[in-house]
């Protein structure tokens, strides 16, 4: 009878926060303008992860789309995870349109997102009210809205939500002394299949989370003993990723863009500024800060003391990552290895989540429901109010619809390209050679699986294609399987090529990223075992 009303309690508590976040996801997106968020502003990624999204479309057999990135066969898949935004791309295709299939993602990753927000502080505050308030505020989030609508980074984003347990199953583990190596493992996988930039931050929080609270280990052998299956899972859950990703690094891929970490980290008085302005930036320029929100709990941090060890370990926390963030930190000693950071002010969304866990423990309070209630009415006000502005800098032709989103198809740039293909405008350009090095005219198209070329008196006996090589990669001539090579400018290059005929060009996953993908999905299937017999055991359902 007693599990029976605990369980009824639990599904009540379920939908109530289902609902509320419901609710702040219809708010997020109306008060967002609706598909405005899908503008393209100077220096977004949109055009990059739309590509990324609409290419997933057959990405459980073939990881490459040739319909996308300027029909050139560009591998990102490898070096981008993409598991998490698949959702986006089966949305897509469940409302044939590519507006409607975002907008309707963007809904379920803010309802995901605050009742993963909600379950995990829970966990960390033992109080469902100020839990409530943190989900409600993290939605609403003024970094997090800004991967969303000024930057589009939608990997970013996604890893924020995930970090969430991260950050309260380290802290049980280590505050706690809870078992909850599990719900580690599973947070820091999902934050590795959506951002591996996120995934190297959120470690080096984990790690100085530790350090920060070495005076409230009870038992290190018990920290130890879970860190380490932890850390032994989220390997195995991740090897899906981490494999094919570690072979195709082989070819020697061009990286993506490599930042001067000193000069691209921000000014303190600039950081002050631009959060106090509570500004996202405008259709030239992108201004990253913590938000004013989250500026006031860092001032309030430096004064009032911390009366818990949730506010003294995520303060710090908080503070850290916003020195990390700017000029105070000496970023001259950290750029040969940690150039691929790209810029230091990445750790503002780490900076952010722990000032926004640290202000809720230390000011919300269910006793003054209506001060807390008006504190989230002003998150949000102030989160209509940047996004408006920046809204109002675009023109009406930098709004994506399904016609400027079909031209955005063609959008390439040299990252992850094989560093022999880097900067060779031919490949961009659609140029064939054949054996003696000399441009061709070829008739061919592209579907999302494979590149057709169709021959018609073709007279040479080889052929390079404009199409990136990549481990994997097969061809076919008039329907027989066929070897690939690559070619001196990190393409694809057919031998024995006949005067007439047709060759089909498509990728595959090798037996290599196969392996890592079925040692992922078994160690998904044990953990999900595991969590239901210790459900059943302790008869927490």
């Amino acid at each position: 009878m007693k599990n029976n009303q605990q369980l009824k309690s639990k599904i009540i508590e379920f939908i109530e926060i289902l609902v509320i976040a419901t609710i702040c996801s219809i708010l997020f997106i109306v008060l967002g303008g609706g598909h405005r968020c899908l503008t393209n502003y100077a220096y977004s990624d949109i055009e990059f992860h739309l590509n990324r999204i609409i290419g997933l479309s057959n990405i459980i057999n073939h990881p490459i789309n040739y319909k996308v990135f300027n029909q050139i066969g560009m591998g990102v898949n490898y070096f981008y995870p993409g598991l998490m935004i698949f959702p986006a791309t089966l949305l897509i295709k469940f409302t044939h349109s590519i507006v409607n299939g975002f907008l309707a993602f963007l809904f379920l990753l803010n309802v995901v997102s605050g009742i993963i927000a909600y379950y995990s502080l829970k966990s960390v505050y033992k109080n469902r009210f100020k839990a409530t308030i943190f989900s409600m505020m993290f939605i609403f989030m003024t970094y997090r809205t800004l991967d969303i609508y000024r930057r589009f980074d939608i990997g970013e984003c996604l890893a924020m939500t995930f970090m969430l347990i991260v950050f309260s199953a380290m802290y049980q583990i280590i505050v706690d002394q809870k078992n909850s190596w599990i719900k580690l493992a599973i947070g820091m996988a999902l934050v590795l299949y959506s951002h591996l930039l996120s995934a190297i931050i959120v470690s080096i929080m984990c790690g100085l989370m530790l350090i920060l609270n070495l005076k409230n280990v009870k038992s290190w052998k018990f920290v130890i003993i879970q860190l380490c299956k932890s850390g032994i899972t989220t390997f195995m859950l991740g090897l899906g990723f981490l494999l094919p990703y570690l072979q195709q690094t082989r070819l020697k891929i061009n990286p993506p863009f490599i930042g001067n970490l000193p000069s691209a980290a921000l000014n303190m008085s600039d950081l002050f500024n631009n959060s106090l302005n509570n500004t996202l930036g405008d259709s030239k320029q992108t201004v990253v800060s913590l938000g004013i929100i989250c500026l006031i709990f860092l001032i309030i941090g430096l004064f009032k003391k911390h009366e818990t060890p949730v506010e003294k370990s995520f303060y710090m926390l908080g503070l850290f990552s916003v020195i990390l963030s700017t000029k105070l930190f000496p970023w001259n000693l950290f750029q040969k290895h940690f150039a691929l950071l790209q810029f230091p002010w990445r750790f503002l969304e780490v900076a952010s989540v722990f000032l926004l866990i640290y202000g809720v423990s230390a000011v919300i309070d269910s006793k003054r429901m209506i001060f807390s209630l008006g504190i989230v009415g002003c998150t949000v006000m102030l989160f209509y109010s940047s996004v408006v502005n920046l809204e109002n800098t675009a023109p009406a032709k930098n709004i994506m619809n399904e016609s400027r989103i079909d031209k955005a198809m063609s959008y390439d740039n040299w990252d992850y390209f094989p560093q022999k293909a880097a900067y060779n405008l031919s490949i961009v350009n659609h140029q064939f050679f054949n054996a003696k090095g000399k441009p061709v005219s070829i008739k061919h198209w592209v579907t999302d699986t494979d590149y057709v070329i169709k021959l018609n008196s073709y007279k040479s006996s080889k052929l390079n294609v404009p199409v990136l090589y990549y481990y994997g990669t097969q061809a076919k001539i008039n329907g027989k399987n066929t070897d690939v090579k690559v070619s001196n400018r990190g393409t694809v290059e057919i031998q024995n090529v006949p005067q007439n005929g047709e060759i089909e060009i498509t990728s595959r996953y090798t037996k290599f990223a196969r392996i890592g993908q079925i040692i992922s999905v078994i160690s998904l299937l044990g953990l999900m075992v595991l969590i239901i017999r210790n459900c059943f055991r302790t008869r927490s359902y």
